[in-house]
């Protein structure tokens, strides 16, 4: 399997992207990248070359400088000996003193460090009076148009979609917060073997039995596509009879065609605006695959003079073997645009719109390497302003069926819609068990529990493993689950609630107060938040965001249970 051809290495921010040219990576406002720049001050170290990670362990300090293994050799001593060289200097500086507590040599020659209780109560202190206090500008000024979603009309919206739109949503959110300009689309089949197949078995239904419901509608097209897709492999007449309404579909000449093709594209684009919206996520521009029929005939002429595409067999190709890439065809044999030619039009559509952006961003499947690796490439030399270094992948891995890979050609596929639903009764039974409260008032609180939960669930697994939901894991009120962090909030909301009236502390006196190990542990992870939410960024990676909620909500809740004063203004 060919690597994203910007990759350098296996993360994002590892990249050969110009979005980061001229960024520190480090030099975010968080604690981390404040000690590494005192630090680094301090010992006379490079900053980039400051080694600072979290112990496992919080007996053994907030962070660990492990410089000295790797600085020995060249300091002509051992490891152990300069690790204790480093401590002196940091118990003497100035700026080290405010925020370190104590350092302490361990093993070969690690150095662990202790934060200071006044200076975590500060951070903390911050976080409660400011909501924007985890915000970062290290991509501010940075424009990126961010393509996700991705459902093709008169097809299902299918599970697979699901994480492709709750994964794009939740990077999407990160990059905004390191102070991005993200501009969000979509891109969609609306043309194709796929389309004609439908309008082929669709054309046979009467227009008068045509149903009113979005439900009941994309229903239909369910059938439809089903009826279509089975006839094209099974039937030689049915087969010549879709390859020829396809193409009507791109040459418009049969007005009947192209009421049906409008008809159950609007049925579909109903349907996937309901889903959006139970979501939370929203498009600037939805592209459809037909927008950019008008601009590739011209775009592959000039691919043609330039060299970049070639003749081969009746159909145009890249040949991508100098490059170290497949060789695949733009324009086939019968003069239709490919998937890869239809690319083409769309970046001649995005140039119109947004001009040049500092990235291009497509969250697709992992299974699309290939096709990226060759459009990025044709893009870069037919359009080198615009997308030279300003293209990027995120595959991501399947979904899929215990029998196999989706397959809506076989109906043995699962909806989206269906997931929410589910997860949206179970939750409602719940929430009818423990609580009496007004029919509405419950129905809205299992649609957002049910929704966190089936996110939670689906950004909780590294993008590039292959998830297989599990249904009855993704709404547990307990363990590493949505609605487990949403009544971990829910609870010290209450809290919070009854501690309104409460005096506000200093720095000091809380600092003084601070004897109960639980809270010194809660305390000691809260500070890890800014951190958390960059390096979630810059590995386009929300799991990371979802490890550290989890275990600062097991902090929090064990906090909750060995604090009596507490649980008597609670009763939950």
């Amino acid at each position: 399997m060919a690597d994203n051809p910007n990759k350098k290495g296996d993360s994002f921010q590892d990249a050969d992207l110009l979005i980061f040219e001229g960024v520190d990576k480090h030099s975010s406002k968080s604690v981390h990248s404040l000690l590494r720049r005192l630090l680094a001050e301090a010992l006379n170290i490079e900053e980039q070359l400051i080694q600072l990670e979290h112990p496992v362990d919080l007996s053994r300090g907030d962070f660990a400088l492990t410089n000295a293994l790797t600085n020995a050799k060249v300091e002509q001593t051992n490891p152990r000996e300069l690790a204790l060289k480093y401590a002196q200097v940091i118990e003497n500086d100035e700026g080290l003193k405010n925020i370190i507590e104590k350092t302490e040599v361990a093993g070969p020659g690690f150095l662990n460090i202790f934060l200071r209780k006044d200076f975590l109560c500060k951070y903390v202190l911050k976080a409660s009076r400011d909501q924007n206090f985890a915000e970062n500008d290290l991509f501010s000024g940075k424009s990126i148009l961010f393509e996700y979603a991705h459902p093709n009309p008169f097809k299902a919206f299918h599970i697979g979609h699901l994480r492709n739109i709750i994964l794009g949503e939740s990077l999407i959110r990160l990059l905004e917060n390191l102070g991005a300009t993200v501009k969000r689309v979509n891109y969609q089949g609306d043309v194709g073997m796929h389309i004609a197949k439908n309008l082929w078995a669709l054309r046979k239904v009467n227009e008068k039995d045509f149903p009113e419901g979005t439900d009941e509608r994309v229903k239909l097209l369910g059938k439809t596509y089903v009826e279509g897709a089975t006839a094209f492999t099974e039937s030689e007449q049915a087969k010549a009879e879709i390859t020829e309404i396809n193409k009507l579909i791109y040459s418009k000449e049969d007005p009947s065609i192209n009421k049906l093709w409008e008809t159950g594209k609007k049925w579909s684009l109903d349907k996937f605006a309901e889903i959006y919206e139970r979501l939370y996520s929203t498009f600037e521009r939805q592209y459809m695959e037909s927008e950019t029929l008008p601009y590739i005939d011209t775009l592959i002429d000039k691919a043609l003079d330039e060299g970049i595409l070639k003749r081969s067999q009746g159909a145009i190709v890249f040949a991508g073997e100098k490059f170290g890439l497949d060789t695949r065809v733009f324009l086939n044999s019968e003069g239709l645009p490919t998937y890869e030619g239809k690319e083409l039009g769309l970046a001649e559509l995005k140039n119109k719109d947004y001009g040049i952006v500092d990235l291009h961003i497509h969250n697709v499947a992992v299974e699309q390497i290939s096709f990226f690796n060759v459009t990025f490439k044709v893009k870069e030399l037919l359009f080198e302003k615009y997308y030279a270094k300003r293209q990027y992948h995120n595959a991501y891995a399947f979904v899929g069926l215990v029998s196999g890979k989706m397959a809506s050609r076989t109906g043995k596929v699962i909806l989206a819609e269906d997931v929410l639903n589910e997860a949206k009764d179970l939750i409602a039974n719940i929430v009818k068990e423990r609580v009496e409260l007004p029919e509405n008032e419950q129905e809205s609180i299992a649609e957002i529990v049910s929704v966190g939960a089936v996110k939670y669930a689906f950004l909780n697994l590294s993008p590039k493993t292959y998830l297989a939901f599990d249904m009855s894991t993704s709404i547990s009120f307990e363990g590493n689950s949505g609605p487990y962090l949403q009544y971990t909030i829910a609870r010290a909301n209450k809290i919070l609630s009854a501690a309104a009236d409460f005096k506000e502390q200093t720095v000091e006196s809380l600092a003084e107060k601070l004897t109960n190990l639980e809270e010194v542990a809660l305390i000691r992870i809260i500070y890890r938040f800014e951190e958390v939410l960059v390096d979630s960024a810059l590995n386009l990676s929300p799991n990371t965001l979802c490890s550290f909620l989890y275990e600062m909500a097991q902090r929090f809740n064990q906090f909750y249970k060995l604090s009596p004063i507490l649980k008597e203004q609670d009763n939950d």
